[in-house]
């Protein structure tokens, strides 16, 4: 399923695997060692707090083209999906 979205012609330059990469990234960037909180853990680029946060822009696009993967596969967690999505995308690029 990953595969099949990584190719689009209306988004950019056409992959969306940067996009995805970014969304790992951030959702990855948030952990903090001191306090071993944040992370993908939790996946909380879903709620409105971290979303909003100005780095975060524009990934509310990636989780969108991952939430019909998620439906088709609910027993996936967002953090997984969100990581897995981003390896997907950078064994598609090579």
């Amino acid at each position: 399923e990953l595969k099949l979205l990584m190719d689009n012609p209306s988004w950019d330059d056409g992959s969306l695997a940067p996009i995805f990469i970014r969304l790992a990234w951030h959702s990855s960037g948030t952990y903090d060692a001191a306090t071993g909180t944040g992370g993908s853990n939790g996946a909380g680029m879903r709620f409105a707090t971290e979303a909003a946060d100005p780095e975060n822009a524009g990934l509310e696009v990636a989780r969108a083209f991952l939430e019909p993967v998620k439906c088709k596969f609910p027993s996936i967690s967002y953090s997984d999906l969100w990581i897995l999505a981003a390896y997907v995308g950078l064994e598609h690029t090579g």
